[in-house]
């Protein structure tokens, strides 16, 4: 199972720091998710994350800003679901995008996505009033793509299961890590989702 940890808009850098490097050795990707920050303000973060080692620089993808990624020598970028891909991103230089339909899950691996994050899947604090997709909506995007699906949205260890059971690579989470239990979460998540 793929697991992707993703910012939270409210950390700070100095929780970044305490809680990745508490599970950077369960966690295949980083997202540097900011979307009120500037390019300017995501790349020093990103800078801070890769000077002090918190993640390996192959792990990290910049949400948004293929350029920021670039210049940071990241792993890769994720793109909205909205996002035209201009150019190609070089050999080796990940990209995926976020993706709420089968049919935009089709555009996306026909554009050449390495991957694409389908979700919301159940409830989650950072979609509040909107109804979530669901574990029958993720399968249909799973059966209509050969690239790898990542699930997204109210992802715990107490659904993980179901959720791998899909078929989908893996998860992706944003609310399940806090303060002080990460790496019990992470070790759970990763556990439970490898069935």
């Amino acid at each position: 199972m793929e697991l992707h940890v993703i910012s939270h808009p409210e950390q700070r850098v100095e929780d970044l720091l305490s809680i990745w490097s508490q599970v950077e050795p369960w966690v295949d990707f980083f997202h540097l998710r900011f979307k009120e920050k500037t390019e300017m303000e995501v790349w020093e973060i990103g800078k801070v994350l890769l000077d002090t080692k918190t993640v390996p620089p192959y792990k990290l993808l910049v949400n948004s800003h293929t350029e920021v990624a670039r210049q940071l020598g990241c792993g890769g970028v994720h793109l909205p679901e909205s996002a035209l891909v201009s150019n190609q991103p070089d050999d080796g230089f990940r990209w995926g995008r976020s993706v709420h339909s089968v049919e935009s899950a089709i555009r996306a691996e026909r554009e050449g996505a390495d991957y694409i994050m389908f979700g919301h899947i159940f409830s989650t604090p950072s979609k509040q009033g909107l109804k979530p997709r669901g574990l029958e909506a993720l399968t249909q995007v799973v059966q209509a793509v050969r690239i790898p699906v990542i699930a997204v949205g109210g992802i715990h260890h107490e659904n993980v299961q179901k959720v791998m059971e899909t078929g989908c690579a893996g998860v992706a989470v944003i609310s399940a890590l806090g303060k002080g239990e990460s790496q019990m979460v992470v070790q759970e998540l990763k556990r439970r989702g490898a069935g």
